[in-house]
């Protein structure tokens, strides 16, 4: 099976513009971050997790 293509970025870039308004458009939904310590972990918007998994997500915004 070949997979899409996934956006891959550095630690540092998602640090610096995990706030932009434009994000998952500039850098893709979902886009891979590759860590400081050498690991990759996948960013996707919770709306696209919930298509893919089927499960609700719960946010809480008590503090």
């Amino acid at each position: 099976m070949k997979l899409p293509y996934i956006n891959m970025i550095s630690q540092q870039e998602l640090c610096d513009h995990i706030e932009d308004d434009d994000f998952l458009l500039r850098y893709g939904n979902p886009v891979a971050i590759r860590c400081d310590d050498g690991s990759v972990v996948l960013l996707m918007a919770i709306e696209y997790y919930e298509r893919l998994t089927g499960q609700k997500i719960e946010i809480s915004t008590e503090e």
